[in-house]
């Protein structure tokens, strides 16, 4: 456990750290000013930005790190992708962040499964070597017990198998040096990924009222298998401001789950918590098109951050 005091430039400032806590948010690196548009988005951010601007990256580690999240998963959409030039910068403004506050920002990768450069067990090798050559190394990516970690969306969306993914990890991680996180609810996941994690961040246990019993079910399935197994694999807890994705252009099967003002994140908090997870994750940082974020908002202002950091210093203890 560490904690971090106020420096008198107003950079962050956390309560105390407990480095086996983590929080991580889902972060969305591939904004345009002209993508603001409420034709399109639920809510507008207060400060309308560009992704690729050092500013803004600074601007958004540094209300992160406020907010007691120790990390963002950067959406990653294969080598030489704007989210993948964006990450290195992000790298850089946590390395400047620790340097001036002393808090330890570490970020990792959410594997696109279904991005167009990753298609194929081909590009995703090539896409796996090249974060274990550019990024592994990295102080400021996000290791855990020692071992660099990794996030999977969707592993078994379009067509892929455990098959698919046992041969993929074979080529890439044949001793299991890292750890890979999938996104999913089928627990068979685990005979080749570390571990589960919820983007949905179970999102019907708190339209029908029992988020807590949903969360725990999770862990107890985990640790079931854990026991079965003789392995450790981890439940990451999410949780959920909200969502509306009703005004992405195209999309088929949009839904809602209303903010309550704040009531439905602290619900979802609740019963993370209560589930002893390894680790909580959030959606998310700032995905706009399905009005999941926490980022300040022409709405709520910074509501959702001052709640994070209420949450989160409850769980760090």
């Amino acid at each position: 456990t560490r904690a971090y005091g106020q420096q008198t430039d107003g950079a962050p400032i956390a309560h105390a750290i407990r480095s086996d806590r983590l929080v991580l948010a889902f972060y969305y690196a591939w904004y345009q000013r002209q993508d603001w548009c409420s034709c399109h988005m639920s809510d507008l951010p207060t400060i309308r930005y560009n992704s690729t601007d050092d500013a803004t990256i600074e601007r958004q580690i540094n209300w992160a790190a406020r907010a007691g999240i120790t990390g963002f998963i950067n959406s990653w959409w294969g080598p030489g992708d704007k989210t993948d030039h964006n990450f290195v910068t992000l790298l850089r403004h946590a390395a400047s962040l620790q340097k001036r506050t002393g808090y330890p920002f570490a970020s990792t990768l959410y594997f696109e499964s279904d991005a167009p450069a990753l298609q194929g067990r081909s590009r995703m090798v090539n896409g796996l070597r090249y974060i274990t050559s550019h990024y592994r190394n990295d102080p400021h990516f996000l290791h855990w017990h020692g071992k660099p970690v990794l996030f999977f969306w969707n592993p078994l969306g379009n067509g892929r198998t455990l098959a698919l993914w046992a041969s993929v990890r074979r080529q890439v991680d044949p001793h299991h040096q890292w750890l890979w996180s999938a996104e999913g609810v089928d627990m068979n996941l685990l005979t080749v990924f570390d571990g589960i994690h919820l983007f949905s961040a179970g999102y019907w246990g708190i339209q029908n009222g029992n988020m807590a019993t949903v969360d725990k079910g999770f862990r107890n399935k985990v640790n079931a298998y854990n026991a079965a197994h003789h392995s450790h694999k981890i439940w990451a807890a999410g949780v959920l401001p909200g969502y509306n994705d009703t005004r992405v252009p195209g999309r088929q099967g949009t839904y809602t789950v209303p903010r309550n003002n704040g009531a439905t994140y602290r619900t979802s908090w609740n019963a993370a918590i209560a589930s002893s997870p390894d680790w909580i994750t959030i959606t998310t940082f700032n995905e706009w098109f399905e009005g999941a974020m926490i980022e300040p908002s022409v709405t709520y202002g910074t509501r959702y951050l001052t709640i994070t950091r209420q949450e989160s210093k409850r769980w760090h203890g």
